[in-house]
């Protein structure tokens, strides 16, 4: 019995050293990793280049109500997720186009934007220079769409830094280098990036400057003090104007100034209230110079606001102006009959901003509104400013919302319409002046970068002539 005993006891110790040493062969052959590894997660690796998790914590968490919507809104053109996707690494630097702007060459400036928030968010470097060798103009609007980027960029970095309390930056520092065009170099140090954001800004005798204006509206401000806010803006605003008509010896009538302010008011008060981040934008640039000894001055001013487009605020459930959006449908019934819509070219979006535009048409419940609508007399005015009705290559005015482009460049004026024994004005851009007929592609199209917002840039060339006053 104690032999049987002691002959099962072996057996068993054979056994269990057999399982102790396969266990340490499995065990050389797996790699131990530190607790403090494990616990981080692991990141999507974007060519060269990954997002570190405090990056992504920063994003997440810190990024300011402009800059989240412009990266957040699925039609962006700076939708995060795909420019992380699609963009591949720049290595610290960026070239700025020959002619930099959204408006007259959206492809390759959409895509430096896109360059530019690649690299200073998912990147990993230390720096970011921008290199204008190239550049020979930008266009104000693209610039300030720029500037608003970088600004929050800058805030964005500061909020980050004060949270993690890190000596060094986890997200790049940035800086232009080349900036020798002379025309640009005016533009850059006076409104431009420099300028804008506190780093350096210098004088000169030939260019009147309107800086960057942002007005957030707070929740709890009252109907009042917005008004007030709007007053103040609109008399700042007609002040600059007013400067850069004297440069060409010209000013206003005590009316035409009236009209402006009222006009410019309504303009400033739209940009309200389609915005979804409760901010508003204004910038201005004036240059005088000599062109075959003729004194010309280029005057340019942008309005914009991000959040819902003209059409989407229209179209949506709670638009209160039932009446207007009912007028809508039926005119895009009659496009749709006659077989004027054209899928990527013009579209119900682009019928619908048209339509917006026309006078006394607005998306604001009709119990409530007390103003008229001021954009078809914003394009007015500003073409009465100008002078004269001849079309010249440089001065338009453009409209940016969503997947709209509207321009006005003096091809079509408004023409006054009789329907119902009521006189109303349109702008329809066609030879009929009937907004029921479809509107020249040159002037009214559906374009490929979506707008996230609406934005009205105006460029005019003022030439100085015998007339003083403009009436």
């Amino acid at each position: 019995m104690r032999a049987a005993l002691k002959c099962s006891r072996k057996k068993n110790r054979r056994r269990k050293q057999k399982r102790n040493d396969r266990n340490i062969v499995q065990s050389r052959q797996i790699v131990s990793v530190p607790r403090k590894f494990r616990r981080i997660k692991s990141t999507n690796s974007i060519g060269r280049t990954s997002v570190s998790p405090h990056k992504k914590e920063c994003l997440r968490r810190f990024l300011p109500s402009d800059l989240r919507y412009l990266l957040e809104t699925p039609d962006s053109p700076f939708l995060l997720k795909d420019i992380q996707k699609n963009n591949k690494p720049t290595n610290g630097l960026v070239s700025i186009p020959t002619k930099f702007s959204i408006i007259d060459t959206p492809e390759e400036s959409y895509d430096t934007l896109r360059k530019i928030i690649y690299a200073l968010l998912i990147e990993d470097i230390d720096r970011l220079t921008l290199d204008y060798a190239n550049c020979e103009s930008t266009e104000l609007s693209t610039q300030v769409l720029l500037d608003i980027i970088l600004k929050d960029y800058v805030h964005f970095k500061k909020i980050c830094r004060n949270n993690y309390r890190i000596k060094k930056d986890i997200f790049p520092q940035f800086g232009g280098i080349n900036i020798n065009n002379k025309e640009l170099k005016e533009m850059m140090w006076s409104v431009g990036s420099p300028a804008t954001l506190g780093i350096a800004k210098r004088e000169y005798d030939n260019v009147v400057e309107y800086p960057l204006r942002i007005h957030s509206i707070e929740k709890n401000t009252s109907e009042q003090k917005r008004m007030n806010q709007k007053e103040l803006d609109t008399t700042e605003l007609i002040d600059y104007v007013i400067s850069c008509l004297g440069k060409m010896n010209k000013k206003l009538t005590p009316q035409k100034r009236d009209d402006l302010c009222t006009v410019i008011g309504e303009i400033l008060i739209n940009a309200e209230e389609h915005s979804t981040t409760n901010k508003r934008f204004s910038i201005g640039f004036f240059r005088d110079y000599d062109d075959n000894n003729n004194h010309c001055g280029l005057f340019r001013l942008v309005i914009l606001n991000f959040g819902r487009t003209i059409y989407e605020k229209f179209k949506s459930d709670d638009c209160p102006n039932k009446d207007i959006v009912k007028k809508m449908l039926d005119l895009s019934n009659k496009y749709t009959k006659k077989l004027l819509f054209l899928k990527g070219e013009f579209e119900e979006e682009n019928l619908w901003t048209l339509y917006a535009l026309q006078e006394g048409v607005t998306s604001v419940s009709t119990d409530n509104y007390k103003r008229g609508n001021g954009s078809i007399r914003f394009i007015e005015s500003f073409f009465n400013i100008k002078g004269n009705t001849k079309q010249d290559n440089i001065s338009k005015m453009t409209l940016l919302s969503g997947n709209t482009k509207i321009i006005f460049d003096g091809r079509y004026n408004i023409v006054e319409k009789n329907k119902n024994n009521e006189t109303f004005r349109v702008m329809a851009f066609n030879n009929n002046g009937d907004i029921e007929c479809k509107p020249d592609s040159k002037c009214v199209c559906k374009t490929n970068n979506y707008f996230p917002g609406t934005m009205l840039s105006v460029k005019l060339l003022l030439n100085e002539d015998d007339i003083q006053e403009i009436k």
